[in-house]
């Protein structure tokens, strides 16, 4: 009888073992909201607010040399979603054109393996 329940708590502790480790990871993601100064969102047509997150050219504690570079454009509510798969400190660079206006902006966004971080920039 003893034999008989130490091996059922045996396969129990297999299979929870086996979910446990077979648990798909979350993607990181950076969601950037861009307004203009008066708050309203930077959005005037299609393809007219680039978002760029990028880190290139600097060395991890590994010693390799990172090229992170995504760019996209706002949607009408003023916000773009990124993907990442690690962690990461990433430069942004915000160029939006409005008539015959061109407006920037540049932050820094700091990513979270994991999880989802906003960050609203505001364009000049």
């Amino acid at each position: 009888m003893l034999n008989k329940d130490l091996k059922n708590y045996l396969i129990a502790l297999a299979i929870m073992v086996g979910f446990v480790s077979c648990q798909e990871e979350s993607p990181t993601r950076a969601i950037i909201t861009v307004t203009t100064s008066n708050g309203a969102p930077a959005y005037d047509g299609a393809n007219s607010c680039k978002v760029i997150l990028s880190q290139q050219g600097q060395i991890n504690s590994a010693g390799n040399e990172s090229n992170v570079y995504k760019m996209d454009y706002t949607s009408s509510n003023g916000s773009v979603e990124f993907e990442f798969v690690n962690e990461a400190i990433l430069n942004i660079d915000v160029e939006y054109t409005t008539g015959n206006d061109i407006y920037t902006a540049e932050s820094v966004i700091k990513l979270v393996r994991e999880e989802l971080v906003r960050k609203t920039v505001v364009v000049n």
